[in-house]
């Protein structure tokens, strides 16, 4: 996984929600809790498996379900254009 955050994107957490601006496109997302988590981890540069095995813990989930998130997730980041 080679997926970097764009840069000029600046995120917040603000009361346990977390939010991603884009100034340059005046665009402001809201992620729920495991794109939140997803976000974070690709943020700290954390690797798949450990993004994967974040997910599976915090929610309960099997690795399979785990994995398709992630790759739901980033897809829906480089459609968006914030993902480099």
């Amino acid at each position: 996984m080679n997926d970097k955050i764009k840069k000029g994107l600046a995120y917040r957490r603000i009361a346990g929600e977390v939010f991603i601006v884009n100034a340059a496109k005046a665009e402001m997302h809201e992620l729920n809790g495991t794109a939140a988590l997803i976000w974070e981890g690709l943020a700290a540069g954390k690797t798949e498996k450990a993004i994967v095995s974040a997910i599976m813990s915090e929610f309960e989930i099997e690795e399979k379900t785990a994995g398709a998130d992630l790759e739901s997730f980033r897809a829906e980041l480089k459609k968006a254009g914030l993902l480099e």
